[in-house]
């Protein structure tokens, strides 16, 4: 594959780390938790994942592809995001869209910023599954904060393309755990 098609075409897609046990030639970066960033090709309404060889072949270094595929994901149709003052404190959220890469789109800096912008930094994340996450400010109440605990658990146990039901705190560029919580609890 030349450095062309793969550098223009590339977005960031989370998958499962246990897929790495079947699957350890996928790319991928690190990410906290039980979650890592992949990288994929979008064909004819699907997607694969870049393989290690994939990668080889480019050229491209893993630095590069990563900040290929950033680029390219800011420049898929762009979701609403939206802001809920609850009666525990703020929310965001991305509005639904068809292409499955809501929860990547929380990699995008200037989707960092414009959460942050409403909620403070540090804020809390759950990553849930590949279609949707959930911000909300450290300063929500308590009742709202085990509220999103308790709906990233569901849509864990519940989506197809689960990820993971931990709460994450995002402060400083960084994502890190802040809750881990057992999947069958």
């Amino acid at each position: 594959m030349s450095l062309t098609p793969l550098k223009s075409t590339v977005v960031p897609q989370f998958f499962p780390a246990h897929w790495l046990t079947d699957a350890p030639d996928i790319v991928f970066s690190d990410f906290p938790s039980r979650i890592r960033i992949g990288y994929v090709l979008r064909e004819n309404g699907a997607y694969s994942y870049v393989m290690r060889e994939q990668l080889q072949e480019s050229g491209l270094s893993l630095h590069a592809l990563h900040e290929s595929a950033l680029e390219n994901l800011r420049k898929l149709a762009f979701p609403r995001l939206c802001l809920a003052k609850t009666p525990g404190g703020p929310e965001a959220w991305l509005s639904d869209t068809e292409d499955n890469f809501n929860a990547a789109r929380i990699l995008l800096p200037n989707v960092q910023k414009a959460i942050a912008a409403d909620l403070g930094e540090p804020f809390l994340v759950i990553l849930p599954c590949r279609d949707w996450f959930v911000a909300w400010s450290t300063t929500q109440g308590p009742e709202w904060q085990e509220k999103n605990r308790a709906e990233a658990l569901r849509i864990f146990r519940e989506d197809d393309y689960n990820l993971t039901p931990d709460v994450f705190q995002f402060q400083g560029e960084r994502f890190s755990v802040s809750d881990t919580q057992p999947p069958d609890a």
